[in-house]
């Protein structure tokens, strides 16, 4: 088990005088006091612990710029950063929550609806097959003007601004060539 941080009752087991925040000197017992104001909104003890830590050492830093430029740290000031400060933080621990990862050996669906290890998927050491690039390349050329076009718009450029009629082209390529490999 370890010791957290917080002020916890004085009889209760786990409280350790040395990690009371009342012990700190001023002005790092005020921001504690205001960081304390603004963790109950989280659910997990440990980023109640990193926000309040994360609040108090910004406040040390934006004290330090206020003193530079002789601007007195007032408590609206140590609230606007601490407001600023878990801001941020919620921000952070969204963003940690898009980030994932995805295993080689999951299973993917191909083109046919056949499934194969993502790990498959992956070009061998030899690169493109020179003989599929050539047909897949003879097979663009002879395409009419505006599905080249629209390919080439697709691929160079933002794909969000590709019009209706760009996608049907797009999709009729794609469909032909399929028809035109498999057969």
């Amino acid at each position: 088990m370890t010791t957290t941080t917080h002020r916890l009752p004085r009889n209760g087991d786990g409280y350790s005088e040395a990690l009371d925040y009342n012990r700190l000197p001023e002005p790092w017992r005020e921001w504690a006091k205001v960081a304390s104001n603004f963790i109950w909104t989280l659910d997990n003890q440990w980023d109640r612990e990193d926000l309040m830590h994360n609040i108090i050492v910004r406040c040390a830093e934006v004290a330090e710029v206020y003193r530079q430029r002789g601007i007195p740290f007032n408590k609206g000031a140590v609230i606007k950063t601490a407001e600023y400060t878990r801001l941020r933080f919620y921000h952070q621990q969204k963003r940690w929550k898009r980030v994932y990862s995805v295993s080689l050996n999951s299973m993917v669906t191909d083109f046919d609806g056949e499934e194969t290890e993502m790990i498959q998927t992956i070009l061998d050491e030899k690169g493109v097959a020179l003989d599929a690039w050539l047909d897949f390349k003879h097979f663009y050329q002879s395409r009419p003007k505006a599905e080249r076009k629209a390919i080439r718009k697709l691929v160079t450029e933002n794909w969000r601004h590709l019009s209706g009629y760009d996608f049907k082209l797009i999709k009729r390529f794609r469909t032909e060539y399929r028809e035109k490999v498999l057969a």
